[in-house]
């Protein structure tokens, strides 16, 4: 299959999504830049998590664009991107998984070729000026972001491609020394306590568990929490008591975090960004899914990243059609949360000893 564009000069890749879709798709960009070495590729990501694309091998620019909930200050910061972005007269846009807003860029942009890919099956493709191929079709969201690059004509090998972070040296020494800094021996066990909404954490006190069984077993447990998740790392502590070898990073810079993750031994947490940023950082994880199936977002294979799934619950009702089944409660009020609850602290530990690094 021939490329679409033989000899793109300049092609943009647009993705202004969450943190993990962010580290998703740095494997698509080195997709990209492997169909087309000479063109020269931009991003335009959310603000909030550019500087994890920093030092990338196939990006020659990145473009932050403010995130707003409210609907006049997103329409505003679309229009400042789109007027900046229209005077790199780009040859081709991607946008690898569109929303209102961020198609709307991607058209401002005047690109002539566009590949839009709105992830919903029912949803038109608006503005895309060529095909997503297999739309519709149930898959990771890694494998619909390469799908976009595929709308181009290029022949993506999924097996070829998996999201990484590129770290400099005296980033890698950062993290060192914030990991020499809390006192924890190794191996090291992170643990990621949050997730985007309440249904999708596993219960404090299993997480106290597992860091109970790795202190006891010899090794130091990092406790890793986001903003506005500070509480839960006092609520864990009260069930561990006083112990030694453990400590608690919250809302690091997140290039820091990234090095102390590959510098330890393994990942505990939610489905969560925090996840994807370990396992594209080098770290084995295990991952606790719990409200959504993670055919969609484990992309990775599970001998180095096992995850914990109890399946066939019919709580999980809400997904549209053309999607695994999900459930979007904030807090469960059918099954007592047992899609998490009833996930064993006792296996999900001997999981983080048989794949730790």
């Amino acid at each position: 299959m021939r490329p679409f564009l033989t000899r793109p000069k300049k092609i943009l890749l647009i993705k202004l999504r969450s943190l993990g879709e962010t580290v998703l798709s740095t494997a698509s960009l080195q997709a990209l830049k492997d169909a087309f070495p000479d063109t020269r590729i931009h991003a335009a990501v959310s603000s909030d998590w550019a500087s994890l694309l920093v030092h990338h091998p196939a990006i020659d620019r990145i473009w932050p664009v403010d995130r707003h909930e409210d609907k006049l200050a997103r329409a505003r910061s679309i229009a400042r991107a789109a007027l900046k972005l229209r005077l790199e007269n780009f040859d081709c846009v991607l946008n690898l998984h569109a929303s209102p807003s961020s198609s709307t860029l991607a058209f401002a942009t005047g690109a002539k070729v566009r590949a839009i890919h709105f992830h919903p099956g029912r949803k038109n493709d608006r503005y895309s000026t060529l095909e997503i191929p297999d739309k519709g079709t149930i898959k990771s969201v890694l494998e619909k972001d390469f799908d976009v690059v595929r709308a181009l004509g290029v022949p993506v090998a999924s097996e070829k491609y998996r999201p990484f972070i590129t770290l400099k040296p005296s980033e890698m020494d950062e993290g060192f020394r914030l990991l020499s800094s809390a006192n924890v021996p190794r191996p090291v066990l992170t643990i990621g306590l949050g997730a985007n909404r309440p249904t999708k954490c596993w219960p404090l006190e299993h997480f106290a568990e597992v860091a109970r069984r790795w202190r006891t077993a010899g090794g130091g447990v990092l406790l890793i929490t986001g903003p506005g998740e500070a509480d839960r790392v006092s609520r864990v502590l009260e069930r561990i008591g006083d112990e030694e070898g453990i400590s608690h990073l919250h809302a690091p810079d997140l290039r820091v975090l990234s090095a102390v993750f590959s510098q330890s031994s393994v990942h505990l947490g939610n489905d969560s960004g925090v996840k994807h940023l370990a396992a594209a950082s080098g770290l084995p994880t295990v991952t606790l899914f719990g409200p959504e199936d993670p055919s969609e977002w484990h992309v990775y294979p599970q001998d180095r990243h096992p995850l914990f799934y109890i399946p066939d619950l019919p709580c999980r009702r809400d997904a549209p059609p053309n999607s695994p089944p999900r459930c979007v409660l904030e807090e469960c009020t059918v099954e007592k949360h047992r899609c998490m609850v009833e996930i064993s602290p006792a296996e999900v530990y001997e999981a983080c000893r048989r794949v730790m690094k």
